[in-house]
């Protein structure tokens, strides 16, 4: 008798199954507490016990698996002679073959990554690469450049990409490191627990302007070349960036779109950088939309697939973009703080359930801060904000009212068991802005800050919370 052998999905769902069954009665945290000492007469001893680890749900395991899909390496053949390799790394990357040579859109982010789909693409042609071209100037889409760049390569992109460059590898370099790190959760390495699996992002260590292959054909609004009979045109579409392309080829009907479009909300608000053009993003999106591609490809998840998807894709998500941008700005004409503006502010349902407008990635409340932090000031005209009090003055007023931080930290250890996590963050933030040194409440937090990576959903939020906790973990000096 003859047995069908088991997906490696649903293998790999088995065994996290049993690992939770495992997890339920054994457990190898460190048990050891934090304790705190009273700092004060009116304060009392407390002992901390950080929560253990959170058990994955049967929607982890579910979201797991198509993480597991999503970065699975493969090469697929869009149509003749256009190929697109993803599940490498974070970064697409794509190639057009020409009876002259190659041209290669985007690099990914990590040589390591380039050198395992260029072996592939060698596997399909040896034709030279003739051309490279970056959709933008982030660095999941440019750092494996020197691996496809060869000795008569042009490499080709739009002048404000260019200053992107410059700004992110140049005089804000420091920044720019620090946000990659903190953004993926690879800030204070020896205080990060360790992942339940292998991040499929390969970050770089620091970055400067050596480790950009610079652009050798620069162009301002539209450019085009034809390389092998087959016809390129580039656009400048700002959106994810204000210098960010397009790459038609008429003639088969392909659009290389970037970053507008990908398989999640967009992230139309990066939470440590500056705000996106919003407006402009759904505008370029119109712009796509009137090409009537067939092959719409993305720099980062799948393609997709014939002209009535690719204008359904394209359509939707500009009128969520306009959607949100639009009652967004209705908020604030009306006068209505940014707190209030998020509850508000929603997709309208029939959008909100697309698979494209799920938030893995970006999110809409993240968006209505952006647009408020791209259209107005710091001051909200209340008076209070116009001059505050330095950091910890009005913290310390609050400790000494509550009768010491021990009353605080106890209730936010209670919210933490009860899983109100953001509830327990805001309260050890009091206690640690009105002294820093409080190992507990940097402890507590911490532990809050973990169990919400592990729930959220959401890639960045994974990242950021998982870097914030590694950082409470550093200032208490408490390993994981």
């Amino acid at each position: 008798m003859k047995y069908k052998p088991i997906a490696w999905i649903e293998l790999a769902v088995i065994i996290l199954l049993i690992i939770l069954l495992l997890g339920s009665h054994i457990s190898l945290e460190n048990k050891k507490p934090v304790v705190r000492e009273p700092l004060a007469l009116t304060e009392s001893k407390i002992s901390y016990l950080p929560p253990p680890h959170p058990k994955p749900s049967v929607d982890d395991l579910r979201n797991l698996a198509e993480l597991k899909k999503k970065f699975t390496p493969r090469i697929i053949k869009i149509t003749e002679d256009v190929y697109h390799a993803t599940g490498f790394a974070l970064g697409n990357v794509q190639m057009v073959i020409t009876d002259e040579g190659l041209v290669i859109i985007d690099t990914t982010e990590s040589k390591e990554s380039a050198e395992e789909i260029l072996k592939e693409f060698r596997k399909i042609t040896k034709k030279p690469i003739k051309y490279i071209i970056y959709t933008h100037a982030h660095f999941d889409h440019v750092l494996g450049s020197s691996v496809f760049k060869e000795k008569n390569t042009k490499v080709i992109t739009v002048q404000a990409a260019v200053h992107e460059l410059e700004n992110s590898f140049g005089e804000m370099a420091d920044f720019y490191n620090r946000c990659r790190q903190i953004q993926f959760g690879e800030i204070a390495e020896e205080y990060v627990r360790k992942r339940p699996v292998k991040s499929p992002v390969r970050l770089p260590g620091r970055l400067d302007r050596n480790d950009i292959v610079w652009p050798d054909i620069i162009f301002e609004t539209e450019y085009s070349f034809t390389l092998g009979g087959k016809l390129f045109q580039l656009y400048r579409t700002i959106g994810e960036t204000r210098g960010h392309l397009m790459v038609w080829l008429p003639k088969k009907k392909v659009l290389f779109c970037g970053d507008l479009y990908y398989k999640s909300f967009p992230n139309l608000s990066s939470p440590m950088l500056e705000p996106r053009p919003v407006k402009s993003w759904y505008e370029s999106l119109d712009r796509m939309a009137e090409l009537k591609a067939e092959f719409l490809v993305p720099g980062h998840t799948e393609a997709v697939i014939g002209a009535a998807k690719v204008a359904e894709a394209l359509t939707d998500r500009s009128r969520a973009i306009r959607w949100v941008y639009h009652q967004t700005l209705k908020c604030i004409n009306e006068g209505k703080s940014v707190e209030k503006a998020i509850l508000l502010v929603k997709l309208p349902p029939e959008l909100s359930q697309k698979k494209q407008f799920q938030e893995s990635y970006g999110r809409v409340d993240w968006s209505v801060r952006g647009i408020y932090q791209s259209k107005i000031g710091w001051y909200n005209g209340a008076g209070t904000g116009l001059n505050p009090m330095p950091s910890g003055y009005h913290e310390r007023e609050l400790v000494h009212l509550a009768g010491g931080a021990d009353k605080i930290l106890v209730r936010a250890i209670e919210c933490q068991k009860a899983k109100e996590h953001q509830l327990a963050l805001e309260l050890c933030d009091i206690v640690i802005r009105a002294n820093p040194d409080d190992k507990t409440a940097r402890a507590i937090k911490a532990g809050s800050l973990e169990n919400m990576a592990y729930t959220i959903g959401n890639l960045n939020m994974f990242g950021f919370y998982r870097s914030a906790a590694a950082l409470e973990r550093k200032a208490a000096g408490i390993k994981p």
